[in-house]
């Protein structure tokens, strides 16, 4: 009996050394804690935690008001160094292109520092700020978060953080001109993964919440998020402010993109301008260089010509 104790005590004592060899092994992050936040980083980084603290502090409130949600406490920000420490959070989350993610449920949000996602601090600030506002949405719906459509949630995301760039003109201008929207229904659940469908379907929830910000009184737009809260599914309350079902206002909004990103207002554009004419010098300069390259091979057969006549190769 004693000999099954040890071995007993024996298998205790060696799960416990392996946990905590696996916790030591882990790296060790410090802490610095706000009113509503708790920042975890790496020694090495003091300065970025101050930064995160006080941009996260600052922008919730104001991401808070914005959307009639009281700020609530208990929140978790992780700056991570290295993959390790990123993947440790979630491990379905490894995508080398992802910057961060949020795990509203837990109150946590997960960044890659500049220094490992090699971005600018500007970047960084930005994509904090757009996982802030899943968090703040997802605690305005409540347990009726299965209302809240993907594209809504990324959508209003993007706005916040401002994170509209020149290639998500190239995506709208692309879509109206070569293909045709992703229909809102098919981006309510989950988003494409890669390519340009991936990254149309964020162009197009930035632009289409845009388009109901615009559309709606603040005050309207407002309350589809106290009424997806209350239970009313997003297209119903639309339907009820507008007067038109979810097809017809994407219909209407295509309409706006369609005026905006067209042919014309495309080619008469700066940018366009711009971009046609570097084309244009770099095609003027590739034609001066095949022009040159010709001549020279010209006169280097000129010259072995001459080379074998006056050998009296030739007769």
């Amino acid at each position: 009996m004693n000999d099954v104790k040890l071995i007993t005590l024996g298998i205790i004592l060696l799960i416990l050394g392996l946990s905590a060899s696996q916790v030591s092994a882990e790296p060790s992050m410090l802490v610095q804690v706000t009113d509503h936040f708790t920042v975890h980083y790496v020694s090495e980084n003091p300065g970025l935690a101050n930064s995160v603290a006080r941009t996260a502090e600052s922008s919730f409130l104001t991401i808070c008001n914005s959307m009639g949600v009281r700020p609530f406490a208990g929140n978790h920000i992780y700056i991570c160094d290295d993959m390790p420490c990123f993947r440790r959070f979630s491990p379905s989350v490894g995508e080398s292109w992802v910057l961060g993610f949020a795990i509203p449920k837990d109150k946590r949000i997960v960044l890659k520092s500049p220094s490992l996602a090699k971005n600018s601090r500007l970047q960084f600030i930005k994509t904090l700020r757009h996982e802030l506002s899943h968090l703040v949405l997802h605690h305005a719906v409540g347990k009726n978060h299965n209302l809240l459509p993907r594209w809504f949630d990324e959508g209003m995301a993007m706005i916040t953080a401002d994170q509209w760039e020149w290639f998500d003109s190239w995506s709208m201008a692309r879509m109206v001109l070569f293909s045709n929207p992703i229909p809102l229904d098919q981006l309510h659940t989950s988003f494409p993964t890669e390519g340009f469908k991936a990254r149309l379907a964020y162009a197009q929830s930035y632009s289409f919440c845009q388009f109901l910000q615009h559309t709606l009184k603040p005050r309207a737009f407002r309350s589809l998020i106290a009424g997806m809260r209350a239970g009313v599914p997003l297209e119903l309350q639309l339907h009820k402010l507008t007067g038109l079902r979810t097809a017809r206002l994407e219909t209407v909004w295509y309409d706006s993109v369609r005026d905006k990103y067209g042919v014309y207002p495309v080619i008469s554009s700066a940018g366009f301008f711009w971009f046609a004419a570097t084309l244009l010098f770099i095609l003027a300069y590739l034609r001066k260089r095949r022009a040159a390259r010709q001549r020279r091979e010209e006169m280097e057969a000129e010259d072995e010509f001459m080379d074998h006549y006056t050998r009296g190769d030739y007769h």
